[in-house]
């Protein structure tokens, strides 16, 4: 759906623009289909953020701050992953890795449609270009966190 409501909207003229408006159709297009796997595996919005912070890959902080969640309803959700035998403590159980692996290979799945149109030079040279503007990104401190 949220690549829908962007794919409708017009093409920049601007390049920038363009290039903006390119990047976001396809982060839209990757995650409806990783809203599709985690809808799938039973995992809603806030089990999915939980088990995210389980990986150590994000900070759980940031996530509980950036996304307001209630805290009743947050220990909520924990408790009830880890009656699924998917957390122990605060850590994924082998389970939850395995689920959380499975739904990131379903996502990735999903998302290859995007590029099928790319061959495999062109497919390089996007990633190339991509580690530029995310090392760019990293470099200027714009994914810090801080409370």
């Amino acid at each position: 759906p949220l690549f829908a409501a962007h794919a409708a909207l017009p093409w920049p003229d601007d390049p920038l623009l363009e290039l903006w408006h390119a990047q976001t159709l396809l982060r839209e297009f990757r995650g409806d289909g990783h809203v599709a796997a985690l809808t799938a595996e039973g995992i809603g919005g806030l089990d999915a953020l939980i088990l995210h912070g389980a990986t150590g890959q994000m900070p759980t902080v940031f996530l509980k701050v950036s996304r307001g969640w209630p805290e009743e309803e947050w220990a909520a959700a924990e408790e009830a992953l880890r009656g699924r035998g998917l957390l122990d403590g605060d850590e994924l159980t082998e389970e939850g890795g395995a689920l959380r692996q499975r739904i990131e290979d379903r996502t990735d799945e999903l998302a290859l449609p995007a590029y099928a149109a790319l061959s495999d030079d062109e497919l390089a040279r996007l990633a190339e270009l991509a580690r530029i503007f995310g090392r760019a990104v990293v470099d200027a401190g714009l994914l810090t966190f801080s409370l």
